[in-house]
This record gives structure tokens, sequence and C-alpha cells, in this order.
């Protein structure tokens, strides 16, 4: 959560935290793709399955998106 509840701010231990375990996975990621290949094979892939797929990542991510903000709205009391 990085929305503080109560004062309505941004909770920046909290962003702290999760750019702490997106590091970490990436990391991970990076060390174990490393040890049969390059570090960077898993992104290589990944690219090249959502550039392979374009238009249901760009309609996924406008949906994604704008429900997030309409939730966001929502929980503030705007909506």
């Amino acid at each position: 959560m990085i929305r503080d509840p109560i004062f309505g701010g941004i909770d920046w231990d909290g962003v702290r935290q999760l750019a702490f375990i997106i590091l970490s996975i990436f990391s991970l990621l990076s060390f174990g793709a490393a040890t049969s290949g390059h570090w960077y094979d898993p992104y290589v892939w990944a690219w090249a399955y959502i550039s392979g797929r374009a238009p249901l990542f760009i309609g996924l991510s406008m949906t994604l998106l704008l429900g997030g903000f309409y939730w966001m709205q929502f929980e503030t009391g705007r909506l």
C-alpha cells in the first residue's frame, strides 16, 4: 500500500519497500538467468512476447490505468 489511508498522502516507507521488493525480484531473476546464459535473456523474451501482442497489452494497460484511477477517485471520496 503506497497511499496513507489516514492522512491521504503517499506512504514513502511503502514506496521504498515496494521498490526494494521489485529490485530484489529482478536481481534474483537476472542472477538465475546469468547462470545458464545471459543475464538479460528473460527481459528479451518478455519484450518479444509483449511486442508480438502489442494491441492486447495496450488495451490491458489502458484498462488497468483507468481502473486504478477510478478506484483511487472512489477511495478518496471524489467519485
